[in-house]
């Protein structure tokens, strides 16, 4: 008996599979505005004490993926090497160092890049 398409449907939510699109489903030589902007590398300006866990470099590419940088050479940071998709215009979700995906709060104003976490953190970069 063949798959109805309510069938696929149910099980694709069951699943977990989506439609969305991400930057790797888009034409070639196209990105979604928030995403486009987030492309590059960024150093932090932001030493507060929450702020540790956090890369003192980072860098998004046009393929969806980013790479953070330690202040010290070898240190820990939660955001090591992973994915990134901006699911909303001021929202992005981070694959995490422990391979969790996580929601962050962002805004991008006068050259300034900040992430705020679940605790209220805010983080700030500025294009390096």
């Amino acid at each position: 008996m063949p798959l109805r398409r309510h069938t696929l449907i149910l099980l694709s939510t069951f699943l977990g599979v989506g439609c969305s699109l991400t930057p790797r489903d888009l034409p070639e030589g196209t990105m979604p505005k928030q995403t486009s902007a987030l492309i590059g590398t960024w150093e932090k300006s932001t030493q507060s004490a929450c702020s540790q866990l956090y890369p003192q470099r980072l860098r998004f590419d046009d393929t969806g993926n980013y790479y953070g940088q330690p202040a010290l050479a070898g240190g820990f940071t939660l955001w090591d090497v992973g994915t990134f998709d901006v699911v909303e215009p001021t929202r992005v979700k981070l694959s995490t160092a422990n391979d969790a995906v996580v929601a962050y709060a962002f805004s991008l104003s006068s050259g300034v890049l900040t992430f705020t976490d679940a605790q209220g953190c805010a983080v700030s970069y500025r294009k390096g």
